[in-house]
């Protein structure tokens, strides 16, 4: 019984007398993974063949029916036909095989003076500038449920906290106004990295160039690039666009989840500060009275994912010489994955804050406690000329005297208080609310509803003109 001959992979052709190895061939295929380029990959592959019509490469017959055979192979995959062949080994070689089938001798011609090497860096910065075109869309409408939110809470008064601890009054739409900074930052860092990966690649080849006339000029405006690359090898081999990417959504990750932190503690029955949508939230196998914060739970502990994916992508690159290794080929499924995890990330925490509703009575009961006017008190005596340092040990020992009758500051009498300073006159009351210290601190980024207001209006206008 003679051993069943390996088929060569036609795309090589010549060189092999031996196809692949099954283990081998299974380890090396990407088709499972790099197949979500298709859209890009025929992008670019009608441009190129328009652009080698220009070169007088092939002719019109054989560029209509490369166009014509696209668009069928993009119609097959769209609706689920297209058979994805694992030994053709990536989303590059199944579709021109395929090509070949429809197309005949004119899909042959399709691979002049293009290699897979600009052709993957090409597909990718297509492929992610849509994606973070896609992410923009959903960070706006992040910011917009938060401003929404923040706007109806905009004097609603609850603790601010440092290490955790009750530090000074706030409000809830300033709290929330912080995590539209945030989301702002990395509004603008995902901007600033699809205007850096608009460079065009193809024509690149393998990595010297190519002899043919190649209008890359041409090709980067039918692919919508702002510009062409300017050494080839470097084009081939270059990864910072996928690294800056996975840095910003890592950054992302860790924004969404410190504000899934935030939402945990305060749903909790200890703090009980806001009431989460069912839902967002799941029960108990054997506790029926739980309603957990599951979905702001595992925001917060999928955002590990973008972090790693970092890390990888930063390990995948850090050795490899120029120009293209195929090591390259890994890089698709951490960024895919960050990618996935911030999309759904960003439109469930919208479902979640859209449903959150605040226990404002809660909120204000807690200002009332933590001696959280201490640092007004010693504003108030600043203002009455004794210097902060001064004024920061006389409230010390205010808050010494409060504690050890189980008082807040506030609760104590007006005589009291005068044993530590003359300088304290009846005046100081307003100093000692938390309703009023609130309003005091108007200055711009303050926490006064004024200001917050200020801020809620510049921010919806800012949203109005992202569409």
């Amino acid at each position: 019984m003679t051993k069943k001959e390996k088929k060569v992979n036609p795309l090589w052709g010549g060189r092999f007398d031996s196809g692949m190895n099954d283990l081998a061939q299974s380890f090396s295929a990407s088709i499972d993974i790099d197949k979500r380029l298709f859209e890009a990959d025929i992008k670019g592959s009608i441009a190129y063949a328009e652009v080698l019509k220009d070169a007088k490469l092939i002719n019109a017959s054989e560029l209509s029916k490369i166009k014509k055979g696209l668009s069928k192979i993009l119609k097959e995959i769209q609706e689920d036909k297209f058979h994805w062949d694992p030994a053709l080994e990536d989303v590059h070689m199944n579709i021109e095989s395929r090509l070949v089938k429809i197309a005949g001798a004119a899909a042959k011609k399709i691979h002049t003076g293009r290699s897979r090497n600009d052709q993957v860096a090409t597909d990718l910065r297509i492929f992610l500038r849509d994606k973070i075109a896609d992410l923009l869309n959903l960070l706006t409408l992040l910011q917009k449920s938060i401003v929404r939110k923040a706007e109806e809470n905009s004097e609603t008064i609850m603790p601010g906290f440092t290490h955790l601890q009750i530090a000074q009054p706030v409000t809830f739409g300033h709290h929330l106004m912080a995590w539209y900074e945030m989301l702002s930052r990395d509004y603008s860092r995902l901007q600033d990295a699809s205007e850096r990966m608009s460079v065009l690649p193809l024509g690149s080849a393998a990595l010297s160039g190519t002899r043919f006339h190649i209008n890359r000029e041409l090709l980067k405006k039918k692919l919508g690039f702002k510009e062409i690359s300017r050494n080839s090898m470097d084009a081939v081999s270059d990864r910072d666009f996928v690294l800056e990417l996975a840095s910003a959504l890592s950054i992302v990750g860790i924004h969404l989840s410190r504000i899934s932190e935030e939402i945990v503690i305060w749903s909790s029955s200890q703090f009980n500060y806001v009431e989460l949508s069912h839902e967002v939230c799941t029960g108990s196998s054997i506790m029926p009275q739980k309603k957990n914060p599951d979905m702001a739970e595992l925001i917060r502990g999928g955002s590990s994912k973008t972090i790693a994916n970092l890390m990888g992508l930063l390990a995948l690159m850090k050795n490899l010489p120029l120009t293209y290794n195929r090591d390259l080929q890994d890089d698709k499924e951490y960024i895919f994955s960050s990618i996935d995890f911030s999309e759904d990330s960003l439109a469930l925490l919208t479902v979640l804050i859209n449903g959150m509703e605040p226990n404002k009575t809660k909120m204000k009961q807690d200002c009332f406690q933590g001696q959280i006017t201490a640092t007004d008190l010693a504003d108030y005596l600043v203002e009455k000329n004794m210097p902060f340092r001064q004024a920061h040990e006389v409230v010390g020992k205010i808050v010494a005297l409060a504690e050890s009758k189980d008082l807040q500051i506030f609760e104590l009498e007006l005589s009291e208080l005068r044993k530590f300073s003359k300088l304290i006159q009846e005046d100081v009351k307003d100093y000692l609310d938390p309703q009023k210290t609130i309003l005091s601190r108007k200055q711009t980024g303050g926490t006064a509803p004024s200001q917050v207001k200020k801020e809620i209006k510049k921010a919806k206008l800012t949203l109005e003109r992202r569409k």
